[in-house]
């Protein structure tokens, strides 16, 4: 799998949270060069936290205990009725049942047919 290279830090504010998505040299490189589909190989990564308002910058948090890691793994044969994408989800360091897992493809599905089911960007 190699080493995971970090993308920006997104904040959603709706629900308290920080992630940071990564991805290993297979997907970085299509990211940059706009590859769709994916190659094989590529890995995709999400770290989420929940956030901690600054207490001396209003406007700034602190990432406090990490919530979630999830993953997207690219393998068009092994993965083929999901697009080519197996999922998986970590919650406060545990793997979720396999049934979660299932429900991921809708939804990136529904989300980012045509981006080859990858919600995010390659952030410039």
């Amino acid at each position: 799998m190699g080493y995971m290279i970090p993308q920006r830090d997104k904040i959603r504010r709706d629900k308290a949270i920080q992630w940071n998505s990564g991805r290993n040299p297979t997907g970085f490189q299509a990211f940059r060069e706009g590859t769709l589909p994916f190659p094989d190989g590529t890995v995709l990564a999400k770290v989420a936290w929940k956030r901690v308002p600054q207490t001396f910058f209003a406007t700034a948090s602190f990432p406090e205990q990490a919530t979630t890691v999830q993953f997207m793994v690219k393998d068009s044969k092994k993965y083929a009725a999901t697009g080519g994408w197996g999922f998986g989800r970590f919650v406060n360091g545990k793997p979720t049942p396999l049934a979660e897992h299932k429900t991921c493809f809708a939804c990136h599905q529904s989300l980012a047919k045509n981006h080859d089911f990858v919600t995010t960007r390659y952030a410039q």
